[in-house]
């Protein structure tokens, strides 16, 4: 099976994937008082968190992509990282699979020139970043909950990771301003949850949210749902199960998947053609 027709198969599956969580969910929680949840929203929460997603999380994801490609030595104006971001992100909605996961790094290979494994090791440091930013903050709400345990744990966490990216050659200084950036995005994205919640007349306790919300979009990275949707949602549920109604908190993180999955990968379209046409051809 060659790679091409193996991505077709894994984004098919990653749809029933998707699809089949979102009906175990559905016949545990009713459609219409999800609905009902969703209808009586707080227009100006929604607004606030939609603005937070696209004026705030956006330009903070390619200001972490510059900067991990800057600590593998390639440096990339911040407006082209920005639409290499929004046609990844339009990409990774569906057409992604065509080309895998090296997109991105392919397109800034041959848009700007530089080289692609040197764009490519940009590209997994960021992801590593993403993650180590997440379990910083689970770790932070873990520790306001009185967890210290978690200290010792996550210092050994941390220290392994740098030391992981030094020895694959990423430089200290662009390497900790990429983790700043990935630390702002993630509490963008706990802020337009925490919007999402309010809309909807929710309020979950801080040390509750940094706690388990970034595992909930830890869970969503992993390549089993579409755009990690189903999966998320079940863990959110799962997770907060105490914290509000189950059709709330539902209802809750389809509106976060809406504003920081659906409606940027949208606003992608507008580069995704150029961007395809420059990484395929």
């Amino acid at each position: 099976m060659s790679a091409p027709t193996r991505r077709v198969w894994l984004f098919a599956l990653s749809v029933v994937v998707s699809l089949g969580l979102c009906a175990l969910l559905f016949r545990q929680i009713a459609a219409a008082e999800v609905g009902a949840v969703l209808a009586r929203a707080e227009p100006a929460a929604l607004a606030l968190a939609l603005g937070t997603a696209l004026t705030v999380n956006l330009p903070l994801s390619a200001l972490a992509l510059g900067s991990a490609l800057a600590a593998h030595g390639v440096k990339v104006p911040r407006l082209l990282a920005m639409k290499a971001t929004l046609g990844h992100l339009a990409l990774h909605a569906g057409a992604s699979f065509v080309i895998g996961k090296g997109a991105r790094a392919l397109y800034l290979a041959r848009v700007h020139g530089v080289d692609a494994k040197s764009a490519l090791g940009g590209e997994l440091t960021l992801l590593g970043l993403k993650v180590l930013a997440l379990l910083t903050l689970a770790a932070s709400g873990a520790l306001l909950g009185g967890a210290l345990w978690v200290l010792p744990c996550a210092t050994l966490a941390l220290l392994a990771a740098w030391v992981w990216m030094r020895r694959r050659g990423a430089t200290v200084a662009a390497l900790a301003a990429s983790f700043g950036w990935a630390l702002g995005m993630g509490v963008g994205q706990l802020a337009v949850f925490a919007l999402a919640l309010r809309a909807l007349g929710l309020t979950i306790p801080v040390a509750a949210l940094l706690a388990w919300f970034p595992l909930c979009l830890l869970g969503a990275k992993l390549p089993l749902a579409w755009l990690g949707l189903g999966l998320r949602e079940a863990l959110v549920v799962v997770l907060f199960r105490g914290s509000a109604p189950a059709e709330a908190l539902l209802g809750a993180s389809l509106v976060f998947s809406l504003l920081e999955q659906v409606l940027p990968g949208l606003l992608g379209l507008v580069f995704a053609p150029r961007f395809l046409a420059r990484t395929l051809g």
